[in-house]
């Protein structure tokens, strides 16, 4: 029992990952929240099922989230307040977000080929102000 206990959190890492942030205004008040989150599918273990929240602070600004597909492919569940797109290799969905506006957008990502677990490849956020200024979050 105790092996089996030190093998479960031994590789909860690799089952489960997280990556969450959140910035703030020199008064203290939210620009924005995001959380990306992502485990095995347990109806195909080798598929990787993915969820972003973006919750947008003070002002209006446009997110994108872009989830790069080299070696895996995405495929999109839940994009509600969004619009989707794809690059060369590059999936990514877009949503302009009013003060307060929340997004929660779910995607599965699977390997190209192969059974093996999916190992989520490189992703970015790129948070756009209405002066046009950009910020770019290399997500891991």
């Amino acid at each position: 029992m105790k092996k089996l206990f030190l093998l479960a959190i031994l590789m909860l890492p690799w089952l489960l990952s997280a990556q969450s942030d959140r910035k703030v205004d020199a008064q203290g008040g939210l620009l924005y929240q995001y959380s990306r989150t992502s485990e095995l599918n347990p109806q195909n273990p080798s598929e990787r099922i993915v969820t972003f929240v973006f919750v947008n602070g003070n002002a209006q600004r446009a997110v994108t989230f872009r989830q790069e597909s080299i070696e895996g492919t995405v495929r999109w569940i839940d994009t509600e307040g969004g619009e989707t797109g794809t690059e060369t290799i590059v999936d990514f969905v877009t949503a302009n977000l009013a003060p307060g506006q929340t997004v929660a957008w779910k995607y599965a990502f699977a390997p190209k080929t192969g059974t093996a677990p999916a190992a989520l490849e490189r992703a970015a956020l790129l948070i756009m102000e209405e002066d046009f200024g950009t910020e770019k979050i290399m997500l891991k």
